[in-house]
């Protein structure tokens, strides 16, 4: 089912696992029989799951993850594994645990494979209760509850107003200069983007949003190339800001630091490799605080 899922028809699922279409059919048709319920529809843009075929899904996603593991860990004890690990970051935690977290971790395991998925807390969360990453870092949601995980705090970096070197209001000092450029943003509060927060506050109009940036790499593509500005975490822009490339202007921000997380899932054990990148992760952010 998975695979008629992800690749949107019984034909290219069948081609894709190496079975005969005849097969996956029998198999789906088996499955909706064994549960009593319809699981899959024909839409326009190919097959989709039904309401009871997305429990069922979600599910056996988590089944197939656990077999990939039982899989690895056996090859791991043989000696001939190729571990793939999944981990799903925020922009911030992107920028400053990534690079050297994996560099230290493939000193030891140097035939490992990282994944990286980006995205929002929401999203990242709920790849991670699908078993679709092995763990994730960044803020805690504000929107949804994590007690069905395991979350140890990393890190956290102060917020700061970041311009291109060059931007027309680099030497701006107040948060009024600001009001004509479009603003990016990845640190959210309850209820929004944490600019609009801070303008309010100042009882300032509430600022133009272009784009919230869930990738560290989309952010910095944009500031560089553009005259956006952002309220970022200054941990994870100071590479370019150090090498002239940025500049944090002195405005005075009056905000809590964004504060990165490890987040396992508290039911399923991560696999031997995962938590040696998860473990290689503590040691980045312990790191940053010295």
């Amino acid at each position: 089912m998975i695979a008629v899922i992800e690749t949107g028809s019984v034909r290219s699922a069948a081609r894709k696992l190496g079975l005969a279409q005849a097969a996956v059919s029998k198999n789906l048709t088996a499955l909706e029989k064994s549960l009593g319920v319809p699981l899959l529809v024909r839409s326009a843009r190919g097959v989709e799951p039904t309401e009871f075929g997305r429990i069922v899904l979600r599910r056996a996603r988590i089944v197939d993850a656990e077999l990939r593991h039982m899989q690895e860990e056996i090859e791991s004890l043989n000696g001939d594994a190729h571990k793939l690990i999944t981990v799903g970051l925020s922009a911030t935690a992107e920028a400053m645990l990534l690079p050297v977290a994996v560099a230290r971790f493939r000193e030891h395991t140097p035939n490992a494979l990282v994944s990286v998925l980006g995205g929002r807390s929401s999203s990242t969360i709920a790849a991670l209760r699908e078993a679709r990453i092995d763990f994730a870092v960044g803020p805690l949601p504000t929107d949804q509850s994590v007690s069905d995980l395991h979350t140890e705090q990393l890190c956290s970096s102060d917020l700061g107003i970041v311009v291109r070197a060059d931007h027309p209001a680099a030497d701006a000092r107040d948060l009024a200069s600001l009001a004509p450029y479009g603003w990016l943003y990845s640190v959210q509060q309850t209820g929004g983007p944490a600019i609009v927060s801070l303008m309010r506050k100042h009882g300032l109009p509430d600022p133009t949003l272009v784009a919230h940036c869930d990738s560290s790499s989309a952010l910095i593509s944009m500031l560089l190339q553009s005259d956006y500005v952002t309220l970022n975490s200054l941990a994870a822009l100071e590479p370019l800001r150090a090498k002239g490339l940025l500049k944090v202007l002195p405005i005075e921000v009056d905000l809590p630091p964004a504060v990165q997380y490890l987040m396992t899932p508290t039911m399923r054990p991560l696999t031997a490799s995962a938590a040696a990148l998860a473990a290689e992760f503590r040691r980045a952010s312990r790191r940053l605080r010295r």
